[in-house]
């Protein structure tokens, strides 16, 4: 009898994940459509999570999103809410809530390939911490140990 209220039970969980599944496979398929169209070897940044109403894309680094040079421009700085790593190098992405890469900082790992939502995310590379949410204005790529134990998930 106890094995057939494991099984039920556990047929019960199936039925349940089936038909109201975990919220952020929904959130992550709209990141995984983005990140198999992305431009093998760029960065990008969305203003909205779930990789939404894309702000750029670089293949290089960008030292004043608020600025009129490089990839991310004027209004790109501190919007970001999503962000995507397609790079080919091997390198990760570091992104600064400063211009020319000061302030706190964060990185992407090239196997993480995408952050869905960076609420709930902070930069603690730096003197403090700080929320990454609506805080990138510069990134550039570097060598994964230049991230110290700061990452982004």
């Amino acid at each position: 009898m106890r094995k057939i209220s494991v099984l039920l039970a556990t047929l019960g969980l199936v039925i349940a994940g089936t038909l109201f599944p975990v919220a952020s496979a929904q959130a992550s398929a709209a990141c995984d459509t983005a990140w198999h169209n992305a431009i093998p070897g760029a960065f990008y940044a969305y203003d909205s999570a779930n990789c939404a109403n894309r702000l750029g894309s670089d293949s290089g680094a960008d030292a004043n999103w608020g600025d009129s040079a490089g990839s991310f421009r004027g209004s790109d700085t501190n919007k970001a809410n999503s962000i995507l790593h397609k790079g080919t190098s091997g390198l990760a992405v570091r992104v600064s809530n400063g211009a020319s890469y000061t302030g706190n900082y964060g990185c992407i790992k090239k196997s993480e390939f995408y952050v869905s939502q960076l609420y709930g995310d902070y930069l603690t590379g730096g003197t403090g911490s700080h929320p990454a949410w609506n805080s990138i204005s510069s990134h550039k790529w570097v060598r994964e140990s230049a991230c110290g134990t700061s990452f982004l998930h």
